[in-house]
């Protein structure tokens, strides 16, 4: 592949304002300082997640991709740096149809699941509900974020504090 650099400095070909115009693209910065060939290839899985026009056989294919790769990690930081709504729910939807182990990342995905946009919430209820045994201290400081988490989703907030409250007995 040839880059043409003239053309990439070029101000009329190339608009470096459009990369950040969240209506034509989603963008997730992951840091890759320091990644081998194996992480940076799973960075890519991850960001192609981002593609609406990506088929389910497709993300089905990522999705055992990137538990294969234990992308655990990736993705926990794809998460945190998404700062589109519409991109975390589809990496956070992406944690559990990976069938990636988030149970050390519990809390996280309650304080998620306590977000006022539902369709974030319903996601990071869902990673909720698949981790594995969590810890009496976890579990109670838990509790106490989702009695004060959003009001705008009562149902969710209910089946929340119904899980916490299950796993604790």
């Amino acid at each position: 592949m040839s880059v043409n650099i003239k053309e990439l400095l070029d101000d009329e070909e190339f608009d470096p304002k459009k990369l950040f115009n969240e209506e034509e693209y989603s963008t997730v910065i992951i840091n890759r300082e320091g990644f081998s060939r194996k992480d940076n290839t799973t960075a890519d899985l991850i960001e192609s997640l981002l593609d609406k026009e990506m088929s389910r056989e497709e993300k089905e294919a990522v999705f055992a991709k990137l538990k294969d790769a234990k992308a655990r990690q990736l993705l926990m930081s794809a998460i945190t740096q998404a700062t589109r709504t519409d991109d975390k729910v589809m990496l956070t939807a992406a944690c559990w149809e990976s069938g990636l182990d988030f149970t050390g990342d519990y809390y996280f995905f309650v304080d998620l699941a306590c977000n006022d946009d539902f369709q974030l919430s319903l996601e990071a209820l869902t990673v909720v509900e698949n981790c594995d045994t969590v810890d009496k201290n976890t579990l109670e400081r838990s509790l106490e974020r989702a009695k004060t988490g959003s009001q705008k989703n009562p149902e969710l907030a209910n089946d929340l504090m119904e899980d916490i409250r299950r796993r604790l007995h």
